[in-house]
């Protein structure tokens, strides 16, 4: 097993932030989706770290987590593309209309994911 402080977990960390824009990105049918899209694994990045900052843990000790967080996030998404692409379309054409994210397909999923993911990550973490 990868030792928890191994700088590997820095190039774990990068592949599974590009992956998660490769999942999410075709789904985004505006520049400006795009854009937001694109600051999810930098804000939840920025987020971890202050986290770190705050509790004094050491940075490296965080990236598990957040690897588990994108992982979490792209299995949550596959097999929703089509449904995405459709969801982002209607939000694009209608920017009026109430966000209801809880009513999209890979919610139920991405429920489920996001905690299976962080719970082996915490596991794995304290083990």
């Amino acid at each position: 097993m990868i030792d928890r402080d191994s700088p590997l977990w820095w190039v774990f960390a990068a592949g599974t932030a590009a992956l998660q824009l490769a999942v999410l990105f075709p789904g985004m049918v505006t520049r400006e989706q795009k854009i937001f899209v694109s600051c999810g694994p930098v804000a939840t990045f920025l987020a971890l770290t202050g986290f770190s900052a705050v509790n004094e843990w050491p940075l490296a000790q965080m990236l598990p987590y957040y690897c588990a967080i994108n992982l979490g996030l792209i299995t949550g998404m596959l097999g929703h593309r089509k449904a995405l692409r459709s969801y982002m379309a209607d939000r694009a054409e209608n920017p009026s209309l109430p966000e209801d994210g809880t009513a999209t397909p890979w919610a139920l999923q991405m429920a489920f994911t996001l905690p299976v993911f962080l719970g082996l990550a915490f596991w794995y973490m304290r083990g």
